[in-house]
Formats: structure tokens, sequence, C-alpha cells
């Protein structure tokens, strides 16, 4: 028996979700397709790169598994191009130019399926999904320059690189492209998960089992194509499923969902000591908590607060957070600012990181979920690798992420930055650093989940290290 080996990122890898449409990648939905010759062995994994998913097992069991007559699809490119350094290889360059995605490619995964005559099939990345039918360059994987790291078309570098080696390239970035444009936003929404059940909810990046079966069913209707002997005449199903898997027919919810039910009842942490009148949570769409990894710093110190999260947890993005928080609980009634000195230690280049003063209408402790949670408005910095155009304070209102200004400077780690919430009777002023209060966008109410209190205090998301000293909470 031959087995088609998967290697890739989320967009390919099985999860174990609580999702109210779970993620399923499409390596998990190949073995539909397949007769009896023919196994799957799926080792994808979510939020590996092609050169961080050499550090794993999965990768060494690749290397001893894969023989004679087996088939490799190789589908890397969403993690590529986050400017990481255990992640990262450039889009600019050949297979002969070290460090590049091209390089990763042929030196990590085909060249060793050669040596020992497997086949390798080079898949380029499914796009992002776009809630308005327009297309960015983030949705199709073609990114700009972010401090050290060069950006370029991810794309494009797969598909030069399989004419190059004259080996099956399946573009699973047209075809995806293709399909949304043809099905529409309305319809696309179904292809992907939903941490919760809310439409609002919609992940961009990671399919369901419906999408999951999809995108499997477009590579290998272009395998069958393609002419492999040994795999090419063993695909099924293909006929019975055109055009396109049936929605109606495998999107399935998940029948153990429960939602989020939120509660001002706030028990103290059992991992975090209260500090200057604060006190320690982490909670949201996080990896781990803090009795599962130690991936979590939030301490007093002499003059401040200080919070650091590592190892790519929690996060601010398009539809969830993840955040490591000191919060204090204010009545809704109640005038108050609050203001503090952030010193960056450390931060790595990353869209998702974010770090400064939040002001919130729900709080939960230690919880990890992947549910949208309330509205919030921050004097913190948002996608840092823009640079001097980084956002400069956000908030989330009914879901959605809005920007307030840019921050006009590139924010370094070593550097302080002062920042600052003030609530009014018509919602809240935010400044992050130099310049005047911003308060268009910011003038509502944070009363959706708690119509009683908020939460204010200092956060951090993801890879970031800092400190907050000279904090002042007042009420007015």
């Amino acid at each position: 028996m031959s087995t088609l080996w998967v290697v890739g990122d989320s967009t390919l890898s099985s999860f174990y979700d609580k999702y109210y449409y779970p993620r399923y990648g499409y390596g998990t939905k190949l073995g539909c397709y397949l007769n009896s010759k023919v196994q799957v062995n799926n080792l994808a994994l979510s939020g590996r790169s092609s050169l961080s998913f050499t550090k794993e097992e999965n990768y060494k069991e690749l290397l001893a598994g894969m023989k004679a007559g087996d088939f490799l699809i190789i589908g890397f490119g969403h993690n590529d191009e986050k400017t990481e350094t255990g992640r990262y290889t450039s889009p600019i360059g050949g297979r002969d130019k070290k460090g590049t995605f091209a390089a990763s490619l042929y030196d990590n995964y085909i060249k060793p399926a050669l040596d020992v005559s497997c086949t390798p099939i080079l898949c380029t990345p499914i796009v992002r999904r776009t809630a308005t039918g327009e297309w960015t360059k983030q949705e199709l994987h073609i990114t700009d320059d972010a401090a050290q790291f060069k950006g370029g078309d991810y794309p494009q570098a797969v598909r030069d690189l399989a004419r190059d080696l004259g080996i099956v390239c399946v573009d699973m970035t047209e075809k995806t492209k293709a399909l949304y444009e043809e099905l529409g936003p309305k319809e696309t929404i179904y292809l992907h998960a939903w941490p919760s059940n809310k439409e609002v909810s919609v992940d961009n990046t990671h399919t369901n089992i419906w999408g999951g079966r999809v995108n499997a069913f477009l590579v290998m209707q272009e395998l069958e194509k393609a002419g492999i002997s040994g795999l090419s005449e063993n695909i099924v199903n293909i006929r019975a499923d055109e055009p396109l898997p049936d929605k109606n027919r495998y999107l399935e919810k998940n029948a153990s969902y429960k939602p989020v039910v939120f509660s001002d009842k706030l028990a103290d942490s059992k991992n975090f000591k209260d500090a200057y009148g604060f006190k320690g949570t982490v909670f949201g769409d996080v990896t781990t908590l803090p009795t599962e990894s130690d991936n979590y710093i939030l301490e007093e110190v002499p003059g401040g607060i200080h919070i650091a999260v590592k190892n790519n947890d929690g996060k601010i993005s398009t539809v969830t957070d993840g955040i490591a928080m000191y919060y204090k609980k204010i009545p809704v009634n109640v005038n108050f600012t609050l203001k503090a000195k952030m010193t960056i230690n450390d931060y790595f280049y990353n869209n998702q990181v974010s770090f400064g003063l939040m002001v919130r209408d729900d709080m939960y402790i230690d919880k990890k979920m992947p549910d949208v949670l309330g509205d919030y408005i921050a004097a913190a910095p948002l996608n840092l690798t823009y640079k001097d155009q980084a956002w400069s304070c956000f908030a989330r209102k009914n879901s959605e992420l809005m920007q307030g200004s840019v921050t006009g400077r590139e924010l370094k780690p070593g550097d302080t930055v002062e920042a600052c919430i003030k609530s009014n009777p018509d919602g809240y002023a935010v400044k992050l650093g130099d310049g005047e209060f911003l308060t268009g966008g910011f003038d509502f109410k944070l009363t959706a989940v708690d119509p009683k209190h908020v939460y204010a205090g200092f956060f951090v998301s993801r890879n970031a290290d800092v400190t907050f000293t000279d904090i002042e909470y007042t009420e007015n």
C-alpha cells in the first residue's frame, strides 16, 4: 500500500475544537477521495512554517517513513510569512539562496522525498476569506517588508519552484480565489470556522468541515488530471461531488458547543497576585492557561506592573482576542482616568501583538475560550509591522475592530511611551504617546455585556514584554 503523506500548517491540519463550526484543514478530508490502495498520513500542524515544522516529531516521522512509491503533499506558506525568526522564510530568491521559502521547501521536503523515490506535490496556500469581495495583499499571501523581514509573493515562490523542478503544483491560491469570487462572501462564510454561534465570529483563515472537504476536493480533482502514476488512478468520488461538495450534506455544527455565559461575580485568580490594586487574569482565545504553561508573567515590580507573554499565546485578531491583563472593576457610572508609562522590553514583529491600556465591558478569570467576547477600547498599538503606520489606539465594537490613528513612528524595544484612557458621559478619550486625545470612534458606552461595570487596566497579547510604571488611577 502506498502512503500519501501530508505536511503543512493549520489550513491542512486536524483540530480538536470546541467551536460552533470547528476547524478542519483539508488534509483531514483527502482520504475521502482515495480508494484502499492509498492511505493518508496527515502530519500537518497548526502554526508551523516550512522552517519551524522541521523541529517537530512529525517531521522526524516523515523522514523515517517515506518510501519509494509514496507521495508527499507540501502545503506551507501561511506561516512562512510571519515576521518571527523561528518561522519566517523569505519569498525572495530561489532554492539556492539560504533562508528563502524555496530553499526551505526544497531542502527540507522535496529533496528528502526525491532521495527515496517519493513523489513530492506542492500546493500554494489557500486564500484568506474576504468579507467584502475585494482582495488585499494579505488575503493573497503577498507581504510587505517589515523590519528585517523582506516581503514578497509566497504563492508565486511555490509556482516558480515547481516550474524549475518540473514537479506538480496545485495552485490552491488561484483555485480558492476563483471559488470565493464565484460564491461571494455571503456563502463563503459557511466554508469557514465559527468560534461562536454568532456569524460575526467567522474565522477568515481556517475552514470548517465543509470548507476542508471543498479544498480537499479541489486538490484531488487536480491530481486526478495530473497523471501521477500510482496516485491519479486511485482517486475516487470526484464525480459524485461535482461541481462542488454539497453544503447541506457536509456542513456540521458542533453538537456539544456551549456559548459563554457571563457573570460579574468574579473570583480572584489562583495564579496571579494583585498589583497596585489591580487583579491579574488570562482569558479568551489563548493556547494555554497559566496552569498549563509558563507563557505568562503578571507581577508587581518596584514602581509598577510587569506583564509578559511568549510562545505566540493570545492575540488581538480580526475575530477573537486572547489577553493577559491586570484589571480593576469599576461601576459604569463612575468617570475615571487611567494612565501609565509603558516601557517596551521586547516584542515580536507580528500584527496580532499588542500591549497597553484597555477598558472593556466583560471580564473572565483564567479562562480559555475561543468565543467572540465583549466590546473594548484600547490605548495601545496594533499592526506593529506597519512601523510608523501602526495603529495608535483601537476599539472593538459589535465584534469589529476599529482603528483610531497611526503611531507616526516605529515603536521599538527599549522605548517608553505614555498611554491614557479617560471616561466621560459620552464614552472615552484615549491617547498613546504625544499628541491630542482621540475621541472620534470611541464615543460609545461599554455596556453590551455587563451593564453595571467596566473593567480597566493593563494588557499584553501574544509575544511581548512590557513594564507599566507611573501608574495613576483617579475617579472624577
